[in-house]
């Protein structure tokens, strides 16, 4: 009888999904005969839903709790063998809820359950989190502990974003480059504010005639604003329209030459398709070693203590964007002060 694997995604993050992708090919290489399920958010699913190596998807439908419980019920009558966790939040309640209500005959953590450990849990300890010397592991350190735990011998992990057929954005049709361009991440201090996103696209219309840019709308209101921002710069500047499922984004940065994005799914969208990213950080050890990008080519640039995302000068990722475009195949981190 086939062993059968659920993984815990139901965080809804779209980035910590496309870690996971990276996982299956190597999984299935090592273990033909394991069907994997998935417990995911609403948002996430993109990422699982056209993946041959996914046999069952288990959606919250939303980040209620009752939500969690009802999908984390409907994994539990798949009879899973192993439940794999890769968060570090045993402590949560609703962490606690849904390892508890898929039941699964064993479980795979990255730290010991802090109120309920069972005797067969396999706890792969490590230093997840800062280090004594003042780094972190990459996020998918953990994935591949994991593939070592079970036996395996991992080769490079590389992210495996599958979006199903028919899914495909248009490039324009100029022989220039094309630079897709996320502004937003889950917090002010983390996003390109629309004056800084305004100086920048500027910049970069008036000294790279051949780039055109292709701006991404996280919501109606950004698609509005910045449709007004940049009207007249319609020639080469694009607005994508807001859309409620991250597919169209994710096809967008498939298609794009560079991406520029702060520390958020676009960076590890761009690595999955190995495509030259500039990726912006708040100032944290934590953030910059933890979700460094896996492209060949990239730059890093990290705001000073203390400092937004915004607070990093346009002319320095101007500076940058002239590097990477100059230099294929080079990796750069900057701490800015």
């Amino acid at each position: 009888m086939k062993k059968r694997l659920l993984i815990l995604s139901h965080d809804n993050k779209i980035g910590d999904a496309i870690v996971v992708t990276g996982l299956f090919k190597q999984l299935h290489a090592h273990w033909p005969d394991c069907d994997i399920g998935v417990l995911c958010g609403a948002s996430n699913a993109a990422l699982y839903r056209h993946h041959p190596e996914v046999k069952w998807l288990h959606v919250s439908a939303s980040r209620n709790v009752f939500a969690r419980m009802w999908a984390s019920l409907k994994a539990r009558m798949t009879r899973y063998d192993m439940v794999v966790h890769f968060g570090l939040d045993l402590a949560n309640p609703s962490v606690q809820i849904v390892l508890n209500m898929v039941n699964a005959k064993q479980r795979f953590l990255f730290l010991k359950h802090p109120t309920k450990p069972l005797p067969n849990d396999v706890v792969m300890e490590g230093d997840w989190g800062y280090s004594t010397h003042g780094t972190a592991q990459h996020y998918s350190a953990r994935h591949l502990r994991f593939l070592q735990t079970l036996g395996a011998t991992p080769g490079p992990y590389h992210y495996d974003i599958r979006l199903g057929e028919h899914t495909a954005a248009a490039k324009p049709s100029d022989t220039g480059l094309l630079m897709v361009v996320n502004s937003q991440s889950s917090a002010a201090n983390k996003s390109f504010s629309l004056p800084w996103l305004q100086q920048f696209v500027h910049a970069v219309y008036t000294q790279h005639p051949h780039i055109h840019m292709q701006l991404l709308s996280a919501s109606p209101a950004l698609e509005v604003a910045m449709h007004e921002m940049f009207n007249t710069q319609s020639d080469r500047v694009h607005v994508t329209p807001f859309a409620a499922t991250v597919t169209p984004s994710l096809a967008s940065i498939q298609n794009a030459d560079v991406v520029v994005s702060p520390d958020t799914y676009a960076v590890h969208a761009a690595s999955a398709w190995n495509k030259p990213v500039i990726a912006l950080y708040e100032p944290s050890v934590l953030s910059v070693d933890s979700w460094e990008p896996l492209s060949d080519t990239y730059a890093q640039i990290i705001a000073p203590t203390g400092k937004a995302v915004s607070d990093i000068g346009v002319p320095e990722v101007m500076k940058a964007l002239a590097h990477l475009l100059a230099n294929p195949k080079s990796r750069e981190r900057v701490f800015l002060k």
